[in-house]
């Protein structure tokens, strides 16, 4: 089944774009997609020609999951960005390692990557993370560039600041296929 969410911006001023994003656990695997909904293209939508891993995507229009479980400390956080460069990053715990950029998941656990208009999708492997026969926790979330600014978009958030790395904004619940 798949579950649609409007990201909610962090910033209460009025934007005419928005971010609608949907999940779902298909065996193994997540299926996510992103899409922009921008009438006036003020958002920074830098296109690409080919797949690659590249760090700092957060800096410029990226989209992300978090991806963790309740019963470890570990986690993930996925990113993609519209000119076909992503990342994956493991974190033991909140924010560690601390080093910037993060370490790279070695693993690809990336299966699919396509950018189509102001659509993202892709596809995680579960296994690949561990995280194949466990309920999954999710966050999913925005980072927006403009020519005025960076907006964050997520389903919540739960402190007064933007902090995507807080567990308390991954509200999506996933059960492992029965």
């Amino acid at each position: 089944m798949t579950n649609t969410y409007q990201l909610v911006p962090f910033s209460a001023e009025p934007m005419s774009y928005s971010v609608q994003a949907k999940v779902e656990r298909l065996q193994n695997k997540l299926v996510f997609t992103f899409e922009l909904i921008d009438p006036q293209n003020e958002v920074f939508w830098q296109h690409g020609n080919e797949i690659k891993r590249q760090d700092y995507l957060w800096e410029s229009t990226c989209f992300e999951a978090f991806i963790g479980s309740n019963d470890q400390t570990n986690y993930f956080e996925l990113n993609l960005a519209p000119s076909l460069e992503w990342n994956l990053y493991r974190f033991t715990h909140y924010r560690t390692p601390s080093a910037m950029p993060p370490t790279p998941v070695l693993e690809p656990a990336l299966i699919k990557f396509d950018v189509n208009s102001q659509t993202i999708s892709a596809e995680i492997d579960l296994v690949a993370l561990n995280l194949a026969d466990i309920e999954i926790k999710l966050g999913l979330t925005a980072v927006l560039k403009t020519a005025e600014t960076i907006h964050y978009f997520a389903i919540q958030h739960p402190i007064p600041h933007a902090d995507f790395h807080d567990a308390m904004g991954w509200t999506i619940r996933l059960l492992p296929d029965a």
